[in-house]
């Protein structure tokens, strides 16, 4: 019997061989570890159980598990549960011991953004190629100055390097969704900045984008309770106008900013 997408896990199932592959082929996993997550029907399973190292994925749709287990071997293993909900850091050092790890994944769309944070919280997690919402993919990869660059743009920047592997029209899934696709891979870089400093950075990009009509120093002002005055003075010290505003400044701007923050 054929299985039927539930909305509720936020499925759409890829069926396109050459894209498969591109997407594969994209995240260089040849004899590598791998870690998957929504599986679905397997379509990215097939071949990323025949090439990878060590294999491990996540499935929350326990109808699944039938389809799912013709691909189990020594290397090849399934959670049925939900991802968000296990001790991941556990369970991939049990699995993988030590060793890195990347991830792959058509990812339900719903929960996208709480799967990225998570993968930069790992850090045997090196990569991630992963099918997300285009508007996502557009603020993952946008540049400053864009409409589409904001603050998630410039944490997940910070973290790692991204790119575009290729756009997905919705036609290509089954059932098709409402919205476009991209896949993009994630590329974690080494860190700019002391752990300490990573959560300040954070803080100021998200303040620096709270209210995207105001400027820095109003933003700023309004989350650190910092006289105005005090702030344009300092960010012009630096080479930054008064009335500069977050998507005009770039990661390394952020970053500068960070240091040189003692308030």
């Amino acid at each position: 019997m054929e299985h039927q997408a539930k909305k509720k896990f936020g499925q759409n199932f890829l069926t396109d061989t050459n894209l498969l592959k591109k997407i594969v082929d994209s995240a260089n996993i040849k004899d590598k570890n791998v870690l998957e997550i929504g599986p679905g029907l397997g379509a990215l399973t097939q071949f990323l159980t025949v090439q990878s190292k060590k294999y491990l994925a996540y499935e929350i749709d326990l109808s699944l598990v039938d389809t799912l287990k013709k691909f189990e071997s020594e290397k090849a293993q399934f959670i049925f549960k939900d991802f968000m909900e296990d001790d991941v850091t556990k369970t991939l050092l049990n699995y993988f011991q030590n060793e890195e790890v990347h991830l792959v994944g058509n990812l339900p769309y719903y929960i996208t953004t709480p799967i990225i944070f998570e993968f930069l919280k790992y850090d045997h997690l090196k990569t991630a190629t992963i099918m997300v919402q285009k508007e996502v993919g557009d603020r993952i990869i946008s540049d400053r100055n864009l409409k589409t660059y904001n603050g998630f743009s410039a944490i997940l920047q910070y973290y790692t390097k991204v790119s575009r592997v290729v756009n997905v029209n919705r036609k290509m899934f089954n059932p098709v969704p409402k919205v476009d696709s991209m896949v993009v891979k994630l590329e974690k870089i080494d860190r700019r900045l002391p752990k300490e400093q990573e959560i300040l950075y954070e803080k100021i990009v998200k303040s620096a984008f709270m209210h995207k009509r105001k400027t820095m120093v109003n933003n700023l002002s309004e989350t650190f309770n910092i006289p105005k005055i005090e702030l344009q003075q300092f960010l012009n010290k630096l080479g930054f106008k008064e009335t500069a505003r977050a998507e005009e400044l770039s990661v390394e701007d952020f970053i500068l900013i960070t240091k040189s923050f003692n308030y």
